[in-house]
C-alpha cells in the first residue's frame, strides 16, 4: 500500500525543502572532523538604509578537505552557515538561516595581520516575507556577500556588504542591503 501526501500549499513544500537543504549543510559544518579545517565562530552586527538591524552568528569551516582532498585550486576558502536576526525599527523581526561558500584572497602578512578580500553567493531562508514595509516575496533568498578584513592570529575582523533578494523568482522582490562588522574566533 502506498501513501501519498498531497500538499496544496506549494510554498509550504518549498519551505520544507529549503529547511532540509540548509539543515544538511549546517550538519556538515558541525560534524566534519578533519584536523586541517578552519574552525571559526563569528558574530556580526549590521544595519541597512531600510531601517533594519541584523545580528548574525556564524560557523565557518573549510570543507574542501572533507570533500575534495585539496586537489582543486579555486574552491571556496570556507563555507559559512549562519543564523540571523533582522530587527525592524518599527518592532518587527525576521529570523534567517543561510549557507554561503566564501572565496577569499589574502594579500600576504603585514606585521601581525593578514589583509584580505572575500566574496560569496549562497542561499538563505527567512521566517517572514515582510519587514519595515519591504516585501521580499518568498522565504527563499539569495545571500550575496563581499567584504574586506584583517586576520590576527586567532581573530578575524571584517567589514561586509550583504545583499538579500529572491533574484526575481517572485514579482515582489524588495531585497535588502546590510553593512556589517563581524569578529571571528578560530579555535
Amino acid at each position: 500500500m502506498r501513501v501519498y501526501l498531497i500538499y496544496k500549499d506549494k510554498e509550504f513544500m518549498m519551505r520544507l525543502c529549503i529547511i532540509i537543504v540548509l539543515f544538511y549543510f549546517l550538519s556538515l559544518n558541525i560534524y566534519a572532523k578533519d584536523k586541517n579545517e578552519i574552525n571559526e565562530i563569528a558574530f556580526g552586527y549590521g544595519d541597512s538604509s531600510e531601517h533594519m538591524e541584523v545580528y548574525k552568528l556564524s560557523i565557518k569551516k573549510d570543507l574542501n578537505n572533507y570533500f575534495f582532498d585539496n586537489r582543486y585550486k579555486y574552491l571556496p576558502k570556507y563555507y559559512e552557515t549562519s543564523l540571523g536576526y533582522w530587527k525592524g525599527e518599527s518592532g518587527g523581526n525576521i529570523k534567517s538561516l543561510s549557507f554561503t561558500p566564501m572565496f577569499r584572497y589574502n594579500f600576504g602578512q603585514y606585521y601581525e595581520s593578514i589583509p584580505y578580500i572575500e566574496a560569496g553567493v549562497g542561499a538563505a531562508y527567512i521566517s517572514k516575507t515582510k519587514l519595515q514595509g519591504q516585501n521580499f516575496g518568498t522565504h527563499f533568498q539569495f545571500e550575496n556577500v563581499i567584504g574586506i578584513g584583517f586576520k590576527f592570529s586567532d581573530f578575524d575582523l571584517s567589514f561586509r556588504y550583504i545583499h538579500y533578494s529572491n533574484a526575481g523568482f517572485d514579482s515582489n522582490n524588495a531585497g535588502v542591503d546590510f553593512s556589517m562588522i563581524s569578529i571571528s574566533y578560530k579555535f
